[in-house]
């Protein structure tokens, strides 16, 4: 199998590979032996699927977790920022991304540190990577913080993407079935509806129904495809809206069940990049207020109480168990860092269990929904055939 690896050569330049091997690791391993050092590794048809289902704006966007990791790598081999900037710029074939590095150098030329040239670029860097870089600065190890929020954020990717991929085959499912049933009533329904009018027959009630609503589809099949396209249009938008997108995520929250594992997984994503912020030199509570975001605005709301408690003397376990922020393993985990004082590491065990509990969510959740979903679908499906043919069932008994 061919693998697609980012790699530094022996002037430093970066350069996109291609290698035959059997494995990720054997393809690193190939690349290290030829001098080269390794960035990322993918395999090609990941690569070449990932080209095709991205959008033109979505391939435009800057890419903040592959910039830190080449830069970091830069940083580790010796070159200064500014020198690596110009390497990574150099590499960059979007315009878009390169007007980002260009900026950068520009902030940097006119003497400002890179925190703060991060930070002017707010729509494109992430508070919490500024926080890295500025306390890095402050301590000189800025390529191991660049490297702990790439890492980070990889996992935060592939925890995400674990979700969107449990969700992908019940969608499918359901716009498959949706499909189907107006195809049902569109079409097939008003057929045989023609059929039955001619049969001077009563027929029964559900039957009657299912007529009904096949005449409607059929007669107003036009307008009932522009509503539904103005519809989706419409969430499409609306979606764009980060107060949109808090209010759908406040819904599914309160979803008997779902929303239980949903918080979880929320919870994960706060406790990682926390963990990540204090293993990076950032203060407790400085990387707890800055991943605030990555909660529900419950949360959040309980989150402020509790740094609020702290502030004023209260322990980090205490404060979090009181506003239900943290569950009796969470709770046992934050008293031990208090005593030994590794909140860091603590922080990242409480994630990796978080991100345990919902995998194993996920994996139950899918094993169950499946199934459910396809007899759902079947049921309706079965029924409007059902309803269907039981006038022609009564004409044929009737004629024997």
């Amino acid at each position: 199998m061919k693998y697609v690896l980012r790699v530094f050569d022996t002037h430093g330049s970066v350069q996109t590979v291609r290698v035959e091997s059997d494995s990720t690791t054997a393809a690193a391993a190939i690349a290290r032996a030829r001098g080269w050092r390794v960035v990322s590794v993918r395999g090609e048809r990941a690569a070449a699927r990932m080209r095709l289902r991205a959008p033109a704006i979505a391939r435009g966007k800057f890419n903040v977790e592959l910039f830190a990791r080449e830069l970091a790598a830069l940083l580790a081999a010796g070159v200064g920022v500014v020198d690596a900037l110009r390497t990574l710029a150099s590499n960059e074939r979007r315009e878009g991304s390169a007007a980002v590095y260009r900026g950068l150098l520009r902030r940097l030329e006119e003497g400002q540190s890179l925190s703060a040239a991060l930070e002017q670029a707010s729509d494109v860097f992430p508070p919490v990577l500024v926080a890295c870089v500025k306390a890095s600065e402050q301590t000189g190890g800025l390529a191991d913080s660049l490297t702990r929020y790439s890492r980070n954020s990889a996992m935060l990717h592939e925890l995400r993407g674990r979700v969107v991929s449990a969700a992908i085959y019940p969608t499918v499912l359901l716009v498959v079935g949706a499909v189907v049933v107006i195809f049902l009533l569109g079409f097939v329904v008003p057929r045989f509806a023609t059929l039955l009018e001619h049969s001077g027959r009563e027929l029964p009630l559900l039957s009657q129904w299912l007529i009904a609503w096949g005449g409607m589809v059929h007669a107003h099949g036009r307008e009932l495809a522009v509503a539904f396209a103005v519809l989706v249009l419409a969430a499409a938008i609306m979606l764009r809206r980060p107060s949109a997108r808090e209010w759908i995520a406040d819904r599914i929250l309160a979803l008997p069940g779902v929303g239980q594992y949903v918080r979880v997984f929320r919870q994960s994503q706060f406790y990682r990049t926390t963990a990540m912020l204090v293993d990076g030199g950032i203060p407790a509570l400085r990387a707890f207020d800055l991943a605030r975001g990555l909660v529900g605005r419950s949360d959040q709301a309980a989150l402020g109480r509790a740094l609020d408690q702290v502030r004023n003397g209260a322990k980090i376990s205490d404060a979090f168990q009181q506003v239900s922020l943290a569950d009796a393993i969470t709770y046992r985990l934050l008293t031990v860092a208090e005593k030994t004082g590794g909140l860091g590491p603590v922080l990242d065990r409480i994630a990796a269990f978080q991100e345990a509990q919902v995998a194993r969510a996920i994996d139950l959740i899918s094993r169950l929904i499946e199934p459910a979903m396809m007899i759902f679908i079947g049921v309706v499906i079965g029924g409007i055939v059902v309803l269907m043919y039981m006038p022609i069932f009564e004409i044929a008994s009737s004629v024997q």
